[in-house]
């Protein structure tokens, strides 16, 4: 009996390199992997057997793994219009990040930790950077705008030892350049342009933190802690100019009869001082 001949075999024995089945249209090629328009075997974009999809230029793409990370993903991508991580795309989101997410030691749901090595140049360096840009057309309502809005919220019977809203830290390590000026916040102008001005201007509103009438916490609407060990100057608060209009001074108790706070006059600063039962004022 001879052997059987393939569709699209050439006479002579023809030949087993698939490659070379130029003659073979779309439909007929698909046993092979060969796809004739493309130039490359499937099995060389898609590599399933070694867990890779590759481009058409034959980068690598598209990773899979057994083990995490179980997708990875090379270079710039770009998802749609909405994402979901943990949970499903909501129309009205652009990333939804709503993991469950359960364990014993910390637990992290966000986590912004670029590592940026600037070699030249001057510029900004950000590790989380958005703006809220609304068009709010005539007829519509924006109810409530924020660059940033978080609640914290703790629930069932474990232990809360401490809850932040916002916890931030500045800091420098490994730095010789010049001395910088660090801010653990800064809360910069409004930004008016061409625009109907506001009413009024908050650079910081503390709502009343004791409301709760049948509870029995302590409730503190602003806490400085005492400014210590630097040898400069040590305020708790400066508020004004470069004379300010009231200044408190840390770093310890101030001497008997004074007082820590100073108080502006005019264009000078005064110092409060207990003399029996009065206060008077001295200049510093």
């Amino acid at each position: 009996m001879g052997r059987l001949k393939l569709l699209g075999e050439q006479e002579g024995g023809g030949t087993d390199d698939h490659s070379a089945l130029s003659n073979l249209d779309y439909a007929q090629s698909g046993h092979s992997g060969f796809v004739p328009s493309q130039g490359e075997a499937l099995i060389d974009i898609l590599r399933l057997n070694q867990n890779v999809i590759r481009d058409s230029e034959g980068n690598d793409r598209i990773q899979l793994g057994i083990t995490s990370p179980h997708i990875k993903l090379t270079d710039e991508v770009r998802i749609g219009t909405r994402l979901g991580v943990g949970a499903d795309p909501q129309t009205d989101v652009g990333l939804r990040v709503a993991p469950t997410m359960e364990r014993s030691g910390n637990i992290t749901v966000l986590g912004c930790n670029p590592t940026v090595r600037m070699t030249g140049g001057a510029g900004s360096i950000y590790a989380m950077q958005g703006q809220a840009t609304a068009l709010v057309y005539s007829g519509a309502t924006a109810v409530l705008m924020a660059g940033l809005y978080f609640t914290t919220l703790g629930s069932s019977a474990g232990t809360i030892q401490e809850l932040y809203g916002v916890w931030v830290r500045t800091g420098l390590q490994m730095y010789t350049g010049s001395a910088p000026t660090l801010w653990g916040a800064k809360l910069r102008s409004p930004l008016l342009f061409f625009s109907t001005y506001p009413s009024t201007v908050y650079g910081m509103e503390i709502d009343d933190q004791g409301c709760y009438a049948a509870s029995t916490h302590n409730a503190i609407g602003l806490k400085i802690n005492d400014q210590t060990a630097v040898t400069g100057n040590k305020y708790l608060v400066e508020a004004g100019p470069s004379t300010p209009y009231l200044r408190l001074v840390g770093g310890g108790d101030p001497p008997e009869n004074k007082s820590n706070l100073y108080l502006k006059f005019g264009s000078t600063l005064y110092r409060v001082v207990k003399s029996g039962s009065y206060m008077t004022l001295e200049t510093p």
